[in-house]
């Protein structure tokens, strides 16, 4: 809009000459992100209510049904029928105390917490990648499962932050393997970058933990164990998201699916050898092992993806693209049910992760405080 001035005659007074209002690019752009910021917070509160809410129901958060159930079972005596090793149900014992809805309340708390403390031991300060990381339907279903896998991801996350303190790293390590063992390579990990002390004294912790909490139980169950695991195993496996389900998906027998997950872990974990002792290769074989986890499980639900978190927020502590590929697992039920673009999407979201971490991971750099 050109000026318009009022002036018209020499020695006349003009009037201020008036100018229309302009907006330079910076003001677009903090228009724009300001408007981003708001979708985003509204979007992460909308959805964490409902899914909070659906989790708090009585018939759902199946797995902290289970393993209060297991607690309970110790508590009463009667352990032994459950498919979770005694120490996963020990941390449950204090909910039975309680009234369930008393109990589920924490539980979903707990969980929550545990999400932003995740981020935060890994140097993570921006509130954008807090929000997304809670968005992403990975988390998300960790409340609707009641599981531990948001726990088990904290694990992790502390695992490298303490890494160099070899009593709290081995603590860390094993508790998480006993908990979950398909977590198994973050020892290997250890041996990987000339922390074989700590490994070893990990593996102990796991192997007492486990032992003591047989133990407790007066080993109740500890010689049917094995075979009830395999029977969860082989009823389930087809349904998740893992090598074996891919298998399955595409026709081919399960042992396919159990050699293909094997040969591509084993394949992540001599990598993670390789480029151990490389500048800055401590972070990028740690990033490997995790993708190992997923290559050696043969059951994986939506819920386990939240472990991808660590590697994203490892390689990139500030907001960037890669904090948004986690919310392509919006598409994906808990289950694949065993369809195959559900089991090639996950696999390929998973991916998509770990490689642009891995090669995000600048040589020398070691995120958190």
């Amino acid at each position: 809009m050109p000026p318009i001035s009022l002036g018209v005659a020499a020695g006349r007074t003009a009037l201020p000459t008036l100018r229309a209002p302009a907006y330079g690019a910076g003001t677009h752009r903090r228009i724009v992100n300001g408007i981003a910021s708001l979708v985003l917070v509204q979007a992460t509160v909308v959805m964490a209510t409902i899914v909070v809410y659906g989790a708090l129901q009585p018939r759902h958060m199946a797995d902290f049904h289970v393993m209060r159930d297991a607690a309970r079972e110790i508590l009463d005596g009667r352990a032994g029928g459950f498919v979770y090793p005694p120490p996963a149900a020990f941390l449950l014992v204090p909910f039975t105390l309680v009234p369930y809805e008393v109990a589920a309340v924490v539980w979903v708390v707990l969980i929550l917490v545990s999400i932003p403390l995740l981020l935060a031991a890994l140097g993570v300060r921006d509130w954008r990648c807090h929000a997304i990381t809670l968005l992403a339907a990975s988390t998300l279903s960790v409340v609707s499962s009641g599981s531990l896998s948001a726990f088990l991801a904290l694990g992790t996350a502390l695992l490298w932050k303490y890494r160099d303190r070899r009593i709290a790293a081995a603590l860390l390590a094993g508790a998480v393997v006993v908990a979950k063992l398909y977590l198994w390579p973050l020892l290997v990990w250890l041996v990987a970058v000339k922390r074989g002390r700590t490994a070893a004294v990990a593996l102990a912790t796991a192997v007492g933990l486990a032992l003591g909490g047989w133990a407790v139980t007066g080993f109740a169950g500890l010689t049917h164990y094995p075979d009830r695991v395999s029977a969860v195993t082989s009823l389930e496996q087809g349904q998740s998201y893992s090598p074996v389900a891919l298998a399955v998906a595409i026709g081919a027998p399960v042992r396919f699916g159990q050699l293909l997950g094997a040969a591509v872990g084993l394949a992540l974990l001599a990598l993670a050898f390789r480029v151990a002792r490389q500048p800055g290769g401590e972070l990028r074989s740690f990033v490997l092992a995790i993708a190992a986890t997923f290559a050696f499980t043969p059951i994986s639900w939506l819920h386990y993806f939240v472990l991808l978190a660590v590697p994203i927020a490892l390689s990139s502590p500030s907001f960037a693209p890669i904090w948004v590929v986690p919310l392509a697992f919006w598409a994906l039920p808990m289950k694949s049910g065993g369809e195959l673009w559900r089991i090639a999407l996950a696999a390929a979201i998973a991916t998509a992760t770990v490689v642009a971490a891995y090669r995000s991971a600048r040589a020398g750099r070691l995120p958190g405080p």
